[in-house]
């Protein structure tokens, strides 16, 4: 999943500039005013704040499912991406199952200090986050879960608020350390597809609800008229968007 979590905190807090966020990320400008490149690196400790919140909630809301990580503003069809687990000068290669995503290892003997470093560079000026993705079997391509959407908000937003002071000082400022910011996420903006859309359709059940882009409020996901087994996916002049 490309969870945007930038989408997310901009619409919930719209308090800041939208290039300080993209990705969830901040940016890295140093005395002298130019934006620098630093190495795409992660603490595990942040990362596996995420992989806890998913445990915990899959059995309830997706079970079954898998999570991964998937590379900040990395294209999908990018190839030679490598992730490993960096400890005391040791590097482990992590498991990829697709060309821009990761899984984690078991967190037992890991080291605090622990970092998961990939064989890229931010963007100039940037610093982001992974997008958490949450994926139940058996679904057809481009259709997501609503159990699976709400489990990734979760995961995303704890690993953000064991980030680094910025984007603490962001919470903190938008007063969304004591709010369950995933309740108020539009479910277009959980994960919208890469490519452009037209029409958004969810249904669960018997019920159904189509909207057209942009011309109609979509639910939240904290919407409880949707259960966890609701399904959300996108098309374009009629055809699937993935």
């Amino acid at each position: 999943m490309r969870f945007h979590a930038p989408l997310l905190l901009l619409a919930l807090a719209g308090t800041a500039h939208a290039a300080d966020t993209v990705s969830a990320g901040h940016r890295v400008i140093p005395d002298k005013g130019e934006a620098v490149a630093k190495p795409m690196a992660w603490r595990y400790a942040m990362l596996q704040t995420a992989q806890q919140v998913f445990d915990e909630g899959a059995p309830r809301q997706a079970p079954g499912a898998t999570l991964s990580f998937r590379l900040p503003k990395v294209d999908a069809a990018s190839g030679g991406n490598v992730v490993e687990l960096v400890q005391a000068g040791r590097r482990t290669a992590l498991p990829m199952p697709s060309a821009t995503a990761f899984t984690l290892v078991p967190a037992g003997g890991i080291a605090a200090d622990a970092e998961v470093v990939v064989n890229r560079h931010f963007p100039p000026g940037e610093t982001n986050h992974p997008n958490v993705r949450v994926h139940s079997p058996g679904l057809p391509d481009g259709v997501q879960r609503m159990g699976d959407l709400r489990l990734a908000c979760s995961a995303q937003i704890a690993m953000l608020k064991t980030a680094g002071l910025k984007v603490r000082a962001f919470f903190g400022m938008a007063g969304l350390f004591g709010l369950d910011v995933c309740e108020k996420l539009e479910v277009t903006k959980a994960d919208p597809p890469a490519g452009k859309y037209d029409t958004v359709t969810i249904e669960d059940g018997d019920r159904r609800l189509v909207q057209l882009a942009g011309q109609a409020v979509p639910p939240t996901l904290g919407d409880k008229g949707w259960s966890d087994e609701a399904r959300v996916s996108y098309t374009l002049d009629g055809h699937a968007v993935q």
